[in-house]
């Protein structure tokens, strides 16, 4: 499940990763924009307007802006010309006469139509009129006299329809009609909608116009519609288009008119109508809302004629990532005749500042290209392309008015400065003479970052079928302006994948190492630790390319003061936020580890001489010699204790009761006081010289667990030879016998604090170190951190499908770490001390057998106290009867020890050194023979 998991993340990762060629061995020419909407003078200015048409005209040296939608989202129907002398605007004066003009509309089809002496004018077709009604009427503009005259055109021709592509080459020559008398012009028409159809590409309709317009002849002249059908090319409209000779090209576009920036194609289509064949080059460029697309109209290279420019336009931010091109200006360059794409940035306009500035993204912009420089005094030096208004990114409407300059030179990527590069600075201004101007060649095509697919034949001779599906969220969902900063797609992959292997290897060292599970760590688990090491290798070593790359491969889609990618670093929330827990995780984290592991070990140290250094001393104290000697020197000389035998048996209760034959700890248990003697003068006894400090024992709760080994049940194994011995009786051992086999096999009884007691040797999951606690408690805060930033980026600019993959992997995770904790694994973990308290469960190793130690006197390795078999005191039951409550186990022990905490210390002291001094001479055989004399009198 897991790696299925770990190959469909990688697979929709490479799947969107995937880029048409791109062709850097094109050659271009200098390019620059210069900004002229402050050079411009003049009242009459149009307003802000969207879908205008324009055109130009070179004997009045005027631009005509007409029509337009407006801010307030109405058709317009005023002209305005733009003299490129006087650099003013102002408003057209027609003969009192001729005072008709069109209605008011947008997204028409113009062109300009000069035909000799004939005819001088600007033509507009169709388009968008009032209330979104669709329009079919034909107007010309007379240059010469500046009125406006309505062509003459039979019924047959294209339905109403606007944001159809067309227009005309202005460059092209007027040919002879055998039909219509006089030079023709041809006006092209494809695609476009009514508001509710939208039109094949394939229709062509061609516009014939032929006669003369003047002021004495406004209504002679006229047109007439042929069709013509090309393959079977999609329907499209508010495409980027242009006309090039009798090529018809058409980029991008929707299929509908819905719009929606997420219907936008970034197929492109070739049609050239005098062959009556089409082409379909590969995409390259980002998918663009209603860009400008020009022909480069620059003379100083014939693979020029054959070159077009697609410029500004919108692109959704949320669906595409064109590395920041298109707000530095970038022009997309496409070669009709080879179908090959480029993408290059073109020099900016450096102002008074010396900041190089752009035009900003914007739809439905107007524009028009000249063989010359349109302003400037040295024209024949370049050919100038003039572009007005247009709605951005933003929505809001546009009146400035740019150039985009192309010198008389060439570059190419091999040979970045052409000849008239100079050594000045950048110029701005119309004047501007191209010094220190150069471009900068993309290298790649625009990606896609949505499940947005587009499928397109490059270089056929057949169209090919396109069809785009996005992700399943609603387009809508999506912000309208792309985001102002992107990265490399390899930051975009290394990233997310660096946790999602992170993930696994932490879960699997969790699981297999000794440093979670301790004594209780899985056999064979060396191989699951070496594959979580090489997890986390990996994981680490993507960590820290995807943080490179974040800082090499930034960009922005936003307008740069400057192109110093240095001032867009860590400018965004998602950055910031993702190097601080980066330095935490990847950086301080292992370092807390490393300290914590050092601590571990150098406490480890400590305790260990420690224990060595007590082992020590208790064999000293325990060996005869050294155990006499502090018998001997700890008494004065005139120190006299007396000894004396029992005056009767031993109570029954002593050698009958469970509890005094069961394990080492029984042996020291004292006889009443009014059973002893008084002792004799002169004879030796004993005297305790090391007895243990006196711990206060405390409660036990689900919080604080009490040490069971503190309580650990007695054994039949345990029972000790010397008390055997002691027994007078057989029928005395067998009821010890059977009292020890019954404590094991009666459970406890319900109701009651048996249940409260583990009836074997138990060890409860206590909590971490407080250090390790501590990294534990960083590791998820950090690991959860970088997971939902992931998630977060993965929603925003992935497609879906690798944002819910990505959520699955990490819910799988925490459910696992949860479950696992919920069973106990491992011992070590935060979350399972926690849940095997909340259960009432500790931890229950497997039990461990080990031999009976041997008895030796004065107890020789066997505890710390004094004493041999028991611990240092223990009162007798007064009445025979009274030996069964010692059958309950540790929970009596613990309440004679509590009875006792009232008597004397002083008291208590004389009654153990009585108890112990009237004891009897035992001789002790061992398997070497030797002889151990204890209480010698």
């Amino acid at each position: 499940m897991a790696q299925r998991s770990l190959l469909v993340f990688l697979f929709h990762f490479l799947a969107f990763a995937h880029g048409q060629s791109i062709s850097t061995s094109i050659t271009v020419p200098p390019l620059q924009w210069i900004n002229l909407t402050n050079l411009l003078q003049g009242s009459t200015h149009p307003p802000a307007l969207k879908d205008a048409s324009i055109g130009y005209d070179e004997t009045s040296r005027n631009v005509i802006i007409f029509g337009g939608e407006s801010e307030g989202g109405f058709a317009q129907s005023q002209t305005y010309l733009l003299n490129l002398d006087s650099l003013s605007w102002s408003v057209p004066n027609p003969p009192s006469s001729l005072p008709s003009t069109p209605s008011a509309r947008s997204a028409a089809i113009a062109g300009c139509d000069f035909a000799a002496s004939n005819r001088h004018g600007f033509v507009v077709v169709g388009g968008k009129g009032d209330n979104s009604n669709p329009l079919s009427d034909v107007w010309e503009f007379d240059f010469n006299n500046q009125f406006w005259a309505q062509v003459s055109v039979p019924q047959g021709g294209p339905s109403a329809r606007w944001g159809a592509a067309g227009g005309i080459d202005f460059r092209t020559t007027p040919v002879q009609d055998p039909v219509v008398a006089g030079p023709n012009n041809t006006i092209f028409l494809a695609g476009g909608t009514n508001g509710t159809t939208v039109n094949s590409l394939s229709t062509i309709w061609r516009l014939n116009i032929s006669g003369t317009l003047s002021s004495n002849l406004p209504n002679d002249s006229s047109g007439y519609w042929d069709e013509i059908t090309i393959g079977n090319l999609p329907s499209r409209t508010d495409t980027g288009d242009v006309v090039l000779s009798q090529q018809i090209i058409a980029i991008g576009g929707c299929d509908s008119d819905s719009g929606d920036a997420s219907c936008v194609q970034q197929d492109s289509y070739v049609i050239n109508a005098q062959t009556r064949t089409q082409i379909s080059p590969a995409g390259c460029p980002a998918p663009r809302t209603n860009p400008v697309v020009v022909p480069n109209v620059n003379s100083n290279s014939t693979s020029f004629n054959s070159q077009i420019f697609l410029l500004l336009g919108t692109i959704d931010g949320t669906l595409w990532s064109d590395d920041g091109g298109l707000e530095k200006g970038e022009v997309a360059i496409l070669d009709v005749n080879t179908g090959s794409w480029s993408r290059v940035l073109p020099s900016g306009d450096p102002g008074s500042s010396g900041t190089q500035a752009f035009p900003s993204p914007r739809q439905g912009a107007s524009a028009f290209a000249y063989t010359s420089a349109l302003v400037g005094g040295s024209r024949n030096n370049a050919a100038d392309t003039i572009i007005f208004g247009g709605q951005d990114a933003s929505g809001q409407y546009l009146s400035d008015v740019w150039i985009l300059r192309a010198y008389a030179g060439t570059i190419t990527s091999s040979n970045p400065q052409w000849s008239g590069y100079g050594t000045g600075a950048l110029e701005t201004g119309i004047d501007a003479s191209g010094a220190h101007v150069t471009v900068e060649f993309m290298t790649k095509c625009a990606s896609a970052l949505s499940a947005a697919s587009t499928s397109t034949s490059s270089g056929s001779s057949k169209p090919s079928s396109t069809s785009t599906s996005t992700s399943s969220a609603s387009p809508s969902s999506f912000p309208a302006t792309p985001p102002l900063y992107d990265t490399s797609f390899y930051h975009k992959l290394f990233a997310p994948l660096s946790l999602t292997l992170f993930l696994p290897a932490l879960l699997l060292f969790r699981m297999f190492s000794s440093s979670f599970n301790g004594d209780a760590t899985p056999t064979k688990a060396a191989s699951w630790v070496y594959l979580s090491a090489v997890l986390a290798i990996a994981s680490y070593g993507m960590g820290i390319a995807a943080l490179a790359l974040s800082f090499t491969t930034i960009s922005t889609t936003r307008s740069l003061t400057k192109r110093d990618s240095s001032s867009i670093i860590l400018k965004t929330g998602h950055g910031q936020a993702g190097l601080a827990f980066f330095i935490c995780l990847y950086g301080l984290l292992p370092i807390l580890i490393f300290l914590s592991v050092y601590l571990r070990r150098h406490s480890r140290g400590s305790s260990g001489e420690t224990e060595i250094a007590m082992e020590n001393d208790c064999d000293r104290t325990n060996s005869e010699d050294s155990g006499e000697k502090i018998a001997t020197s700890s008494r004065g000389p005139d120190t006299s204790i007396t000894l004396s035998r029992p005056a009767s048996p031993r109570p029954p209760s002593q050698s009958l009761s469970t509890s005094n034959m069961m394990g080492v700890s029984n042996d020291g248990r004292l006889s009443s006081a009014s059973d002893s003697d008084s002792l004799a003068s002169g004879q030796r006894g004993f005297e305790v010289v090391n007895r243990p400090a006196r711990r206060r024992k405390h409660s036990d709760s689900w919080l604080t667990p009490g040490d069971a080994s503190q309580h650990a049940q007695r054994t039949l194994a345990g029972i000790d030879w010397l008390q055997r011995r002691r027994s007078l009786n057989a029928d005395e051992l067998d009821y010890a016998i059977t009292q020890v086999i019954r404590a094991h096999e009666t459970p406890s009884n319900p109701g009651t604090t048996d249940v409260l007691v583990q009836s074997g040797p138990s060890r409860p999951m206590n909590f971490p170190p407080l250090i390790e606690t501590v990294v534990h408690v960083l590791l998820h805060m950090f690991l959860l951190g970088l997971c939902i930033i992931a998630l977060l980026a993965l929603w925003s600019r992935a497609p879906r499908v690798t944002f819910a993959v990505f959520l699955a992997w990490t819910a799988c995770f925490y459910g696992a770490l949860i479950l696992f904790a919920w069973r106990g694994r491992p011992r070590h973990s935060i979350l399972a001390v926690v849940f095997s308290r909340l259960r009432s469960q500790s931890y229950h190793p497997a039990v461990v057998s080990e031999p009976p130690t041997p008895s030796r006197p004065n107890g020789e390795g066997v505890a710390e106290g004094p004493y041999l078999h028991q611990p240092s005191y223990r009162p007798v039951a007064s009445d025979i009867h009274d030996g069964t409550s010692y059958t309950q186990g540790h929970r009596s022990m613990d309440d004679d020890d509590d009875d006792d905490q009232d008597e004397d210390e002083d008291t208590r002291q004389q009654r153990i050194e009585n108890e112990i001094g009237r004891r009897e001479v035992s001789i002790v055989t061992v398997p070497k023979r030797k002889l151990w004399i204890t209480n010698p009198s």
